[in-house]
Order: C-alpha cells, then sequence, then structure tokens
C-alpha cells in the first residue's frame, strides 16, 4: 500500500512537474513573439519617424517663407503705397502671407503598440516616455495648423477675392512660384491697407510661434529615432 502511494505521489509530482514545465515554455515563447512583434512596431514606428522628420523639415522652410513674406507686407503697408508699387515680388509676398501647412504623420504603429499594453517590454524608459511627449505634442502642432489654414479661407482670401482676379499654382510658370505648391494671387486694385496689414501681423504671429513648435517637435524626433536605433540594436 505504501509503494502504492508512494508512486502515485511520484507520479503526480511528475506530472504536475511536466505541466508546470510545458506552462514554463508556453511564456517563453509568447513573450518572444511578443517581444518579436513589437520589434516589428518598433521598425515600422522608426520608419514613420524618419517621414514625420521630412515632413516637419518641410513646415518649417514653408514657414521661413511665410514669415518673410508677412514681414515685406507689413514693410510694404507702412511705406504709403500706391497701385503702382503692386508689383509681382509684392504679389508673391502677399501669396507667402498665406502660407499655412499640414502636419502629416502616421500614428497606427505608436497606437498599435500603445494598446498592446506590452510598452514594458522596451527596455528603455526614456524611449516610453518621449513616445508619449511626441504624440500628445502632435495635436498641438495640428491644432496650430488648423487655425492659420482656417483664418486664411474665411478671412484673407474672401476678402482679397474682391481685390484679385487669380489664386493660381502653376509649377511651370516662374513667376507664380511663391514656395513650392502655394498659389500665387493677382491683384488688380488696391485693397485696403490696414486690412492688409492686419491679416499680416496676425499670420506673422502665428507663423513664428508654428515654426517654433515645428522646430521642436523636429528635435524630438531626432532624439526618438536615436532610441529607436538603441533599442533595435541598429
Amino acid at each position: 500500500m505504501k509503494n502504492a502511494f508512494a508512486r502515485g505521489g511520484i507520479e503526480f509530482l511528475a506530472v504536475l512537474l511536466g505541466l508546470s514545465g510545458s506552462l514554463s515554455i508556453d511564456s517563453i515563447v509568447k513573450e518572444k513573439d511578443q517581444k518579436e512583434q513589437n520589434t516589428k512596431i518598433l521598425r515600422r514606428l522608426y520608419d514613420n519617424l524618419v517621414a514625420d522628420s521630412s515632413d516637419g523639415s518641410w513646415n518649417i522652410n514653408a514657414y521661413e517663407r511665410g514669415i518673410q513674406g508677412s514681414t515685406n507686407v507689413i514693410k510694404w503697408c507702412d511705406s504709403n503705397p500706391t497701385l503702382e508699387s503692386i508689383n509681382n515680388d509684392f504679389e508673391k509676398d502677399l501669396s507667402a502671407m498665406m502660407i499655412a501647412t499640414i502636419f502629416v504623420h502616421n500614428d497606427e504603429e505608436y497606437m498599435a503598440l500603445k494598446n498592446s499594453g506590452r510598452t514594458d517590454l522596451i527596455s528603455n524608459e526614456d524611449l516610453v516616455i518621449e513616445l508619449h511627449r511626441y504624440y500628445t505634442d502632435i495635436g498641438f502642432i495640428k491644432t496650430l495648423d488648423h487655425y492659420q489654414n482656417n483664418f486664411v479661407q474665411n478671412q484673407i482670401i474672401p476678402y482679397l477675392s474682391d481685390f484679385a482676379n487669380e489664386n493660381l499654382y502653376d509649377k511651370n510658370n516662374s513667376k507664380n512660384k511663391v514656395y513650392k505648391n502655394f498659389p500665387k494671387v493677382s491683384l488688380y486694385k488696391m485693397p485696403d491697407i490696414n486690412k492688409i496689414r492686419f491679416f499680416a501681423s496676425n499670420m506673422l504671429t502665428w507663423q513664428k510661434f508654428a515654426k517654433q513648435q515645428y522646430e521642436v517637435q523636429v528635435a524630438k524626433v531626432i532624439a526618438i529615432r536615436e532610441l529607436l536605433r538603441n533599442e533595435l540594436e541598429l
């Protein structure tokens, strides 16, 4: 009887150990799969951030042209201008005054990483923190762009439509080029100088602010990409 109990205990222990080992192996395999999945997400996230850097830098350059245009329009308004002082250079500056960008980014990979609940698999805690800050701040930048685009579309363009006969982007016409794909307005009569100066000062304020925020954001992207390269051992 004792031997039977002993054999039963040994068999139970063997089954228990076998089950425990099996669960342990399953856990190791599952964690390995999760790490591999996280690595894939991080690699795709890195590619997205490369695109964000390019788009952010493009927007910085666009706002630099906008700042130059708005500044020149204010100077023009303060110079007691006449209809004869409206030339192609001024019209380009007036058009640049209306530059407002759109930040195109893809947060799908970050949301996949966040929603997986396994950011603990990222070894560098600073990377987790900086990713959260970066994607949170994107909303603010989009708000800045949205405000300026609305101001241009709902305030400036409707007003200028009474004084202009064209607002055209033509990549084949050098006289028409303001900056990249932004259109150039052509005036045929004199608008209200005080109104134009108000538009220029408002846009200059927000263009400077937006450019500054984009510079901060691009710097964040560069730092995060470095952290990601270390995490991925690239």
